[in-house]
């Protein structure tokens, strides 16, 4: 898939480890990376399923049309996918730790 970013702060945090583990820590700042360039890899979001370790999900509720993956214990990359001339784009919405802060 075709990768873009929500901000351009999520894009620098790809391209340069240094923000990405100020905003983070080392350790979801890898996973960050790992997480996207796996992303680029597939072609379909229903591929992800073959990495059980990174949790894949549907969302649904207020995130219907969202996606995640783990990074960690308590962070996940959420995402959409769309299509665009036959192509599929992920696009990264946000790390998100809130939604195990309940």
């Amino acid at each position: 898939m075709y990768i873009e970013f929500k901000t351009g702060s999520l894009e620098k945090c790809y391209e340069g480890r240094r923000k990405a583990e100020a905003e983070w820590g080392k350790t979801i700042a890898r996973k960050y990376v790992q997480t996207v360039n796996l992303l680029k890899a597939v072609n379909h979001p229903s591929d992800l399923a073959a990495f059980p370790q990174f949790n894949y999900k549907r969302l649904r509720g207020d995130r219907k049309g969202q996606h995640s993956l783990k990074l960690g214990r308590r962070a996940r990359l959420i995402f959409t996918v769309r299509r665009s001339g036959g192509v599929r784009i992920a696009r990264i919405e946000e790390v998100s730790t809130t939604h195990y802060e309940h």
